[in-house]
């Protein structure tokens, strides 16, 4: 009888491995739970109900049951592995690594463990370590694209980029639809293209890096701005939604961290502007923090603010601005039809690093005008056109965002009803190791 009930369990359990593969969750859920109830030392069904589990987003739950796995199993190598990479997720570096080089004990020709230490080692700032395993793992499995696309990352946090470029272009030749290795690798053939003149001139091998990423994905939307970015087409407007989408989502995760390196200034600007235009703060005014991000700029509105709103188009940018805990209400809008349906909303709009994805500036700043009441401010960061005599006003650079020129923003703000108009040529952030010229805008609406 019991040798009858195993074999119905592991028929079960087969048909949830089947439901699992076919991504039918809720009922591979349920049938994993079902062979637990009657074999809860079941290290199968253990380790994958936690794989499931991780996937719907619950990793205390993916920890708890795949290291009840490996304690029914020790040397139970998948579920080692993916112990490793739910701990690697939850920054449990340590007992992550420890996994690895359990699984690379059992077996030593592994290359997804050397890969996963590769990424442990990076994370802890380990960077010859990281690229001895990275290298360790594409030399097992030359063929491993995301093995190769690590070791990518390890290269470049070291900053030889050349050899980070070449881990990426291997990644993609093992994998030509690996999204984010053909970003890596056209943003850093991107960056050592411009430091040279005749590159900035012509753009050539980031032109054929975008142009290779859409032969393999053609309907990538960040790909087709970026090259008709490159190719100088003047006639966007602003860049797509989803676009902004799609990158600020994909960037949300490490965003504060990366400017940080950037050596952002622009949130450090808005206390004194603020101060100059309202005098000391009495949290008494109707605040809009427009593009907010991750909320970098809340605190500095914060003490002016009655109500603070932040509105961005970016969800996971807003659920990281959420964990501030400084805004009284997160909007997910795209900001002009934002500003236009909320009219004479807001006593104090701030705007920083978000108007650079927009070329002409007529209807935004319009749309803020009309959502300012009257006497009310408006503080903003623009990246300064370089050209001198620009009749146009704004151009689409090369790196996917416009510039503008400071005659043209003054023209504009007059025009939607703006005085006491005041420019500072500002350094916003460093990039590429050069400093980006900025404008810091304010302006008070009559």
């Amino acid at each position: 009888m019991s040798a009858n009930l195993t074999g119905k369990t592991e028929a079960k359990f087969n048909r949830a491995m089947q439901c699992h593969r076919n991504g039918e969750q809720v009922l591979a859920k349920k049938l994993y739970r079902s062979v637990l109830k009657t074999h809860p030392e079941h290290p199968g069904a253990l380790h994958l109900l936690g794989l499931l589990s991780y996937q719907l987003g619950d990793g205390e739950a993916a920890l708890r049951l795949m290291r009840s796995a490996v304690r029914e199993q020790p040397n139970y190598l998948d579920a080692l592995n993916n112990l490793g990479n739910v701990l690697l997720e939850h920054k449990e570096f340590v007992e992550a690594e420890q996994c690895y080089r359990k699984v690379l004990q059992l077996q030593p020709e592994y290359a997804a463990a050397y890969s996963n230490l590769c990424v442990i080692f990076r994370k802890q700032g380990r960077l010859p370590e990281a690229i001895e395993a990275g290298c360790r793992a594409v030399q097992i499995d030359p063929q491993h694209a995301v093995a190769w696309h690590n070791l990518g990352n390890s290269y470049d946090k070291a900053k030889k980029y050349a050899n980070a470029i070449k881990s990426y272009d291997r990644a993609l030749q093992a994998d030509p639809g690996f999204v984010v290795s053909h970003d890596a690798f056209c943003r850093l053939t991107l960056q050592e293209e411009s430091k040279s003149f005749f590159g900035r001139k012509n753009h050539k091998k980031t032109i054929r890096a975008y142009e290779r990423w859409l032969e393999c994905l053609p309907d990538t939307p960040i790909a087709k701005f970026m090259l008709q970015s490159l190719q100088g087409k003047e006639d966007i407007a602003r860049m797509p939604d989803e676009v902004v989408r799609e990158m600020f989502d994909t960037f949300s995760s490490s965003f504060e961290k990366r400017l940080g390196e950037l050596q952002y200034r622009v949130p450090g600007l808005i206390t004194p502007a603020l101060q100059a235009l309202l005098g000391d703060p009495e949290q008494d005014l109707q605040a809009l923090d427009a593009g907010c991000g991750t909320g970098l700029c809340g605190p500095a509105i914060r003490p002016y603010a009655l109500n603070l709103v932040g509105v961005d188009l970016s969800p996971l940018m807003l659920k990281k601005a959420k964990n501030t805990a400084v805004y009284d209400e997160l909007v997910h809008a795209e900001l002009g039809s934002y500003l236009e349906q909320n009219p004479e909303s807001y006593d104090v709009i701030v705007s920083a690093d978000t108007l650079v994805y927009f070329g002409p500036l007529e209807g935004v700043l319009d749309a803020a005008g009309k959502a300012l009441r009257h006497g009310g401010v408006l503080l903003f960061s623009l990246e300064k056109s370089p050209f001198r005599g620009d009749s146009k006003g704004y151009h689409l650079h090369a790196k996917g965002r416009y510039v503008h020129s400071a005659t043209y923003v003054k023209n504009v703000l007059a025009q939607a009803g703006f005085s006491s108009i005041e420019m500072k040529d500002e350094v916003l952030r460093q990039e590429f190791s050069n400093p980006v010229a900025g404008l810091f805008v304010s302006a008070r609406k009559k």
